[in-house]
This record gives C-alpha cells, structure tokens and sequence, in this order.
C-alpha cells in the first residue's frame, strides 16, 4: 500500500534534499522526540521502579535511531511524526511488558488516536481490515484454548496493524512473532517456563513494518 505523505512545511524534503530551514525544523523535530523520550522513561522508571540511568538512556537511544531512520526515510512529514509517535508508545508499552507483564488499555487507544496523523479517507478502509484481521488471528490461539497470548498483545497488535492497515500490519505481525520464536526458542531451551513478555518482539516488528 503506498502512503500519501503530508507534509510538516509547505513543501516535502528529505534530509539529501534539505535546505538550511528544513535541516533546522529536522533538528527541532529529533530534539523534541528525544525529550519526549527522556520523559517517558523517566516515568516508566518511577511507575514501575525501574532504575533511572538505564531507563533513560535505553529509550532515548532508540528514540534518536528511529527518529533519524524516520527522517532519512519520509523527511520531515506529518508520517514521521506519526512514526515516532507509535515508537515511543511502544517502547513505553514494551517496558511494562517486561517490568510488570502488564500493559494499559490507554496505549492502545493513543495508537488508533495517532493513527489519523497524516491520514487519507481512502486508507480507512485498508486500516479498518488490517486491525479487526489482525486481531482475529491473535485471537485463535484464546480461542482454541492456548493461553500463552495476553489481552495486551492482542490489543497491541490490532491497533498497530490499525494503524499501519492491512499489508504492512500482517508482515509486523509475522516478523515480531517469528522473532520472538527464535529467540526465545534458544533462550528458554533449557528452561521449563516458557513464559515471556510478547510485546517487545511484537514492537520490533511492527516499527519495521512501518518503513515497508
């Protein structure tokens, strides 16, 4: 599915392109993520007891990496902001999956919200098809009476593939289950409990879905 970008500034230009005024908005876009990152983790750590130093440099770290892609990608566009948005919910909502195993409704909702940045009418539908089709099939294994899948994951997932629609939310999908196999296939082969947090995999793949 091709994305219709919508520019930020009046004309779109990517970082090869850039003049002296777009290379500052660019700057002033990373800067205001990074902060928005250092203030998400410094939240998380104190929600969540966490420790402070680790937490903060973890989230802003992959903040300045994804911004950065994002900017290289798409250049300073209403679909960047969109990107890093569902980067920093998802890094938030990975977190509480490892600290706590828990992840709050609120997130997922901030998803569909964010979703409408940038959006086209004609990519509702794509986006309705790929979070209720998503959603379906992270619920087969509920359904058939497996459950190793959260409510979390499965909200997750469908309002990531809402946001994405159809086609890059199942490739998401496959890649962050498909990762989460391998590496704990390798990881737990020693181990009897199989458990383990599914949204930090689910994240990965669905932030690389989104360059697709």
């Amino acid at each position: 599915m091709n994305m219709m970008i919508r520019p930020i500034l009046p004309y779109y230009s990517s970082i090869t392109q850039a003049d002296g005024f777009t290379v500052v908005s660019m700057l002033l876009l990373l800067i205001g993520a990074v902060f928005a990152a250092f203030c998400i983790a410094m939240y998380a750590a104190n929600g969540q007891q966490g420790e402070k130093r680790k937490t903060v440099l973890l989230f802003m770290g992959i903040t300045v990496i994804v911004t950065v892609t994002m900017l290289c990608f798409f250049g300073c566009a209403a679909v960047t902001v969109r990107g890093i948005i569902l980067c920093l919910i998802l890094l938030y909502s990975s977190y509480s999956d490892i600290r706590i195993r828990e992840c709050s409704d609120y997130l997922h909702l901030m998803i569909v919200i964010a979703a409408f940045i940038g959006c086209k009418a004609t990519e509702l539908p794509a986006m309705i098809l790929g979070g209720v089709l998503v959603g379906a099939v992270m619920l087969v294994p509920l359904l058939t009476g497996n459950r190793t899948l959260g409510g979390a994951d499965i909200k997750c997932s469908a309002a990531c593939a809402f946001l994405l629609g159809l086609k890059r939310g199942l490739i998401g999908l496959t890649a962050g289950l498909l990762l989460a196999v391998i590496i704990n296939s390798i990881k737990n082969r020693k181990k009897k409990d199989k458990s383990f947090p599914l949204l930090p995999y689910l994240s990965v793949g669905f932030t690389a879905a989104y360059f697709i």
